[in-house]
């Protein structure tokens, strides 16, 4: 066998190294041994309807093959944990996303999920909460809260007296039984 065609061969599928990332163009370039891809595609998980995007860092791993072993059509196939970029966990009962310093994981056997972000900013038209809600920090609203149909500002207090007297618990809105 030929050197040129023990490199196509070695080239059909191996392991690249990112030297070089064109987000805004979506490419990437490998180094794989002494070689070096053309820009060749950023690798997604989806690229339909439903899009994940992703830019690969310098340095980090990925599998790719090249059709016909030529490096100017290769393709990357999936990212690699490395050295140099271990994964964030060894559990097994864990899906863990690592973004920087942040991350959020659910483990599958209690079902339990873990957000570690420094603000979370949810934009939908409602939100539903079943079960107990439990905050180590203060609850702060711009607007009214309106718990149990009483409002937390606007409510009125039947009995109100002068000096030492308690008035009675606050009505929901919209009651006033004076």
């Amino acid at each position: 066998m030929n050197n040129q065609l023990l490199r196509q061969f070695q080239n059909l599928a191996c392991i690249g190294t990112v030297i070089a990332v064109d987000a805004s163009a979506w490419k990437m370039r490998l180094k794989i041994d002494e070689n070096e891809t053309d820009w060749i595609p950023i690798p997604s998980m989806a690229a339909g309807i439903v899009r994940i995007w992703r830019c690969p860092s310098i340095g980090e791993q990925f599998s790719i093959s090249a059709q016909g072993g030529e490096l100017t059509s290769a393709v990357p196939q999936i990212s690699l944990f490395s050295e140099t970029f271990p994964p964030p966990s060894t559990d097994p009962d864990e899906i863990f996303v690592q973004i920087g310093e942040y991350f959020f994981k659910v483990n599958i056997a209690s079902g339990e999920a873990v957000f570690k972000f420094s603000k979370c900013t949810f934009d939908v038209s409602e939100t539903v909460f079943t079960g107990t809600v439990h905050s180590d920090e203060t609850i702060s609203s711009n607007v009214d809260v309106i718990a149990n149909k009483v409002s937390l500002v606007k409510h009125p207090h039947p009995n109100v007296m002068n000096g030492l007297g308690q008035t009675a618990s606050p009505l929901p809105t919209g009651d006033t039984n004076d």
